[in-house]
């Protein structure tokens, strides 16, 4: 019983498979969570790439003064949902709301010395917006509670 039982102790033929199903559930956890923080930067990229060019779209729109047309307001949130000025198919299936884009003018600078080429009152244009995070189902299983990506892009009227 005794040889039996030394040889069983010595024995080393199953360790690495012991192993693996003790590193196996962390090599896993860590896999999806890589999967879910490339899934966040791909859709804050896009939020991101959308808000920016409606910032440059309205650095280029007509503006009376430092007021932004209100169909000027219009097509830079459709250019930064769906990526087209007259609107179509949001870019980000929980992205679709255009209220969740909005437009403002952060800054009046005064160029009546001429400093800049251009006319004597410069805005600058911020484009904000904000969506929820569609997670892949790794941040519901854990427990955490929903997030909200938020991005935001200042740019200077450069002129029509």
């Amino acid at each position: 019983m005794t040889h039996a039982l030394s040889r069983f102790l010595k024995a080393k033929g199953g360790a690495a498979l012991v192993e693996f199903t003790l590193v196996a559930p962390l090599l896993v956890l860590l896999m999806c969570g890589m999967a879910e923080f490339a899934n966040a930067m791909r859709q804050y990229h896009i939020m991101e790439k959308g808000v920016r060019d409606a910032g440059r779209y309205l650095a280029r729109a007509h503006m009376s003064g430092c007021t932004i047309d209100g169909d000027a307001t219009t097509a830079a949130q459709n250019l930064a949902l769906t990526g087209q000025m007259s609107g179509g198919g949001a870019l980000l299936p929980t992205w679709t709301d255009p209220s969740s884009v909005t437009v403002a003018v952060v800054d009046c600078i005064d160029n009546a010395g001429g400093a800049y080429r251009g006319r004597n009152q410069m805005p600058v244009i911020e484009v904000t917006a904000s969506a929820p995070y569609e997670d892949l189902g790794l941040i519901a299983i854990i427990g955490i509670d929903p997030i909200d990506l938020e991005v935001s892009h200042q740019q200077l009227w450069i002129g029509e």
